[in-house]
């Protein structure tokens, strides 16, 4: 079992080797005990063995092996399939433990495991490229609710990337750049890549001083969307074909009029499509609660990105504080998270896959139809939740996954 931290993993314990537990190879080591009768036999299998007399000692029927012990184990002990008596409800080997059991030799009890434990396949989630475009133009200097735009959206974005560390892969760019063409943006700093909430989080936190060269201040003070836009929309690594890829827009402002270098506003709504087309959704938040905004421009990207909200009025995520932009960015992170996880490992019988959560004994359903529960793709060897499952692994409902092969049961702490 993995305990699921920031970044969620799960384990696979499988047999891919052969050695499955297969319930015709157990019975070929199924034995009855000499002098135990059927009875005995078929409560003997469980918790770490019982007592059965008979000539010559005490009888291990933990597991139906024949072990007599000599003299015979007395009341409180049971006769381990390593000869020697031990206390009732203790093991020695893991054969005093039944199917899908094996002894834990710190705690010397039967835990789940044995056989179908003996091989281990991590999987890891598949974190989708979220890039990050913030506008720095000089009305973020302006205040809401006592603090400037630009502190309250950056203090945004590291609480995001605080909270959802190592499940994204976030890149992050400003417009306008650093570059003294404030209508063109230059060489992205940040493509999507893992690992990199720190660096983004860093240069953030350290704009908020007024002397640092990405404080939203003059003499460039422009609005160019459509070129920041474009600059996602050149960027190869959005193209990733092995994960989900999503852009994310946050913005105070309009387009400037005197800019237009990637076309505008029409521009912008063209190449948005273009990303959606090739797979790529865009997320768009205006700021500060339409004082400045286009709002007609911003509802056609949301449109074009594949991602309005159910508002007529308003189809992109209107934030118009603080508050309203962290519950749109969490909004937003909930619909991206990723609800697949890549096994490092083939299982030789998809069919023999068993998942659970939060070490609940009782079974995810697969559902090849994909309403609820999970499903296995051989083809890209990841195993998937779907419907009301994949929503509490998206909303943090599920501290513990553990994907099993070959036993109906979790894998033990």
């Amino acid at each position: 079992m993995r305990r699921l931290g920031p970044a969620l993993s799960l384990t696979v314990l499988s047999l891919l080797v052969g050695q499955a537990c297969s319930s015709d190879e157990r019975s070929k080591k199924k034995l009855t005990p000499i002098g135990a009768s059927s009875s005995s036999s078929a409560t003997s299998t469980g918790s770490g063995g019982g007592g059965g007399g008979g000539a010559g000692g005490s009888l291990s029927v933990g597991t139906g092996f024949v072990t007599t012990c000599d003299p015979a184990c007395e009341a409180g002990k049971f006769c381990s399939a390593n000869g020697q008596c031990i206390d009732e409800g203790t093991c020695a080997v893991p054969e005093d433990c039944g199917e899908n059991l094996t002894c834990d030799s710190a705690t010397k009890t039967c835990v789940p495991g044995g056989e179908c434990g003996k091989f281990e396949v991590k999987a890891q989630t598949i974190q989708p490229n979220l890039l990050i475009v913030l506008d720095r133009s000089c009305s973020m200097q302006s205040p809401v609710n006592g603090q400037s735009r630009w502190k309250i959206a950056v203090g945004a974005l590291i609480n995001l990337m605080t909270i959802h560390k190592g499940k994204f892969r976030f890149g992050f760019t400003g417009f306008p750049d650093l570059d003294m063409d404030g209508c063109t943006q230059t060489t992205l700093p940040f493509p999507p890549a893992a690992d990199q909430e720190n660096a983004i989080g860093g240069l953030l936190f350290n704009s908020l001083n007024f002397a640092d060269p990405v404080f939203p201040k003059g003499p460039i003070c422009t609005t160019n969307i459509d070129t920041a836009i474009k600059q996602a929309k050149d960027e190869p690594k959005i193209y990733d074909l092995d994960r989900p890829n999503y852009v994310m827009l946050v913005t105070d402002g309009a387009q400037s009029k005197t800019c237009n270098a990637a076309g505008g506003d029409a521009g912008t709504e063209q190449m948005i499509k273009d990303m959606y087309t090739a797979g790529i959704k865009t997320f768009v938040i205006g700021f500060a609660g339409g004082q400045g905004l286009d709002i007609d421009a911003l509802n056609s990207f949301a449109n074009a990105g594949g991602t309005p909200v159910n508002n007529p009025s308003l189809q992109y995520y209107d934030a118009a504080d603080g508050a309203a932009l962290d519950q749109a960015l969490a909004s937003i992170a909930v619909l991206t998270l990723s609800c697949s996880y890549e096994l490092d490992k083939v299982p030789e019988d998809p069919s023999k896959l068993s998942v659970f959560l939060n070490n609940d004994p009782a079974k995810i359903p697969q559902d090849a139809t994909h309403a609820d529960g999970w499903d296995y793709d051989k083809t890209t060897n990841t195993v998937t939740f779907y419907g009301a499952t994949c929503e509490k692994v998206k909303n943090g409902l599920v501290m513990d996954v553990d994907v099993v092969y070959g036993c109906d049961v979790p894998t033990p702490d």
